[in-house]
């Protein structure tokens, strides 16, 4: 039967999560986080660490127009699943405004059918 600690792990294993461990007095202590996470935090940290202020601007820079270029591709999906969810709306409604004029043509013919079969008799005089 695994401890607490064990189903954390695993729970971190699948979600890919972080946790955050609390002392006695519920501050937070520690943090546990998969290996590779880690390692990829402390190599980035040591690539900065060694450039001049010019090359630490020139990375923010590059760091900034990729982030920006992954916000516009996203933003640029969204935009286009909007665009398509308008359209089968559209398309929806005049289906509906189609059927629906078919429909009253329909009930309209019907009428007129009806009113021209009708007979009425008086009585002569």
């Amino acid at each position: 039967m695994p401890n607490s600690f064990d189903k954390i792990i695993n729970l971190i294993n699948k979600t890919g999560d972080n946790c955050v461990v609390l002392d006695h007095q519920g501050n937070p202590a520690y943090v546990v986080v998969k290996f590779d996470k880690y390692q990829s935090m402390i190599l980035n940290k040591s690539e900065v660490a060694g450039l001049t202020e010019d090359e630490l601007l020139d990375k923010i820079n590059r760091d900034v127009a990729t982030w920006k270029a992954n916000q516009d591709a996203e933003d640029q999906d969204n935009w286009q699943a909007v665009n398509s969810a308008v359209e089968e709306i559209k398309i929806s409604r005049e289906i509906d405004d189609t059927d629906n004029k078919l429909l009253n043509k329909a009930k309209n013919d019907q009428d007129k059918n009806d009113t021209d079969e009708k007979y009425y008799f008086e009585p002569i005089d």
